[in-house]
């Protein structure tokens, strides 16, 4: 049976990477951590988490590195008992794609540990070429009328795929969708930022729901939402429950906005 993916550890270094990069661990745990690698291609994040795409000498594509920061003390110091978040992400994506989610390729993760929980850690995967977030499409207007359906059904698809497959992902924005120019392994859109995800057994729909309040999607909620009851026009008498709970999600945004305006 193909191995999935393997674990590993180097002194304080531990991770799960696929079998393809064992050869390679030490490059990636050493060159990877003091910056010695080719420098970023491009960089798309600079805080709390740097991520970056950058060429490497054992992967054809380029790769997106995510090197996980910290917003406050208090997330350093509960981080033990929250787990890795670069390893969970590696894991979920492994568990979406095997169910023909769509994300980009997991190759590596790891955490460099000390004094007790990680000071380091770093998720590594498959970059898609040129591809832009759905919230920049949409804040664009580039989303032209004859690819708009095609595109909304699409997101749906892949987002009732995540649910059918138990994952509850829990930073469901459109800033975490890709929009590929052109299809990549048959795809066009890519879900990531994982790190907050959690599988369960299965999504129920009150749980769906509130995870898809998160997406602001504006006047293309009937499109998206039609396509993602597929098979199940039940769900569609649940709507005003849906809408309710986007209302609670944009009034619960604006209060703490507010809230961080008038201490500052």
């Amino acid at each position: 049976m193909h191995q999935r993916y393997m674990t590993f550890q180097r002194g304080l270094v531990r991770g799960v990477c696929i079998p393809e990069l064992e050869p390679h661990l030490d490059f990636f745990v050493r060159e990877v951590h003091h910056g010695s690698a080719a420098p970023p291609v491009k960089i798309f994040l600079e805080r709390p988490n740097r991520v970056f795409s950058m060429k490497l000498p054992t992967e054809d594509r380029a790769v997106v590195v995510k090197q996980f920061g910290w917003r406050s003390v208090i997330h350093k110091l509960v981080r033990p008992l929250t787990g890795s978040k670069a390893i969970r992400s590696f894991r979920i994506a492994m568990t979406l794609r095997e169910a023909g989610v769509a994300t980009p390729r997991p190759l590596i993760a790891w955490d460099r540990k000390g004094g007790g929980t990680a000071f380091e850690s770093y998720y590594i995967s498959e970059e898609i070429p040129d591809a832009v977030t759905l919230r920049q499409i949409l804040k664009s207007h580039g989303m032209i009328e004859i690819e708009r359906g095609t595109l909304l059904t699409e997101l749906a698809r892949l987002v009732r795929g995540m649910h059918d497959a138990g994952i509850l992902h829990r930073d469901l924005t459109i800033g975490n969708f890709l929009v590929a120019p052109k299809p990549v392994d048959g795809n066009r859109i890519f879900i990531i930022d994982l790190s907050r995800s959690v599988q369960l057994v299965r999504v129920p729909l009150l749980i769906r729901f509130m995870d898809l309040a998160r997406m602001k999607l504006g006047d293309f909620w009937p499109e998206f939402f039609e396509a993602y009851c597929e098979g199940h026009p039940d769900w569609k008498a649940w709507r005003p429950l849906l809408n309710f709970l986007i209302r609670l999600r944009r009034w619960k945004m604006d209060f703490w906005k507010n809230l961080k305006t008038e201490r500052g």
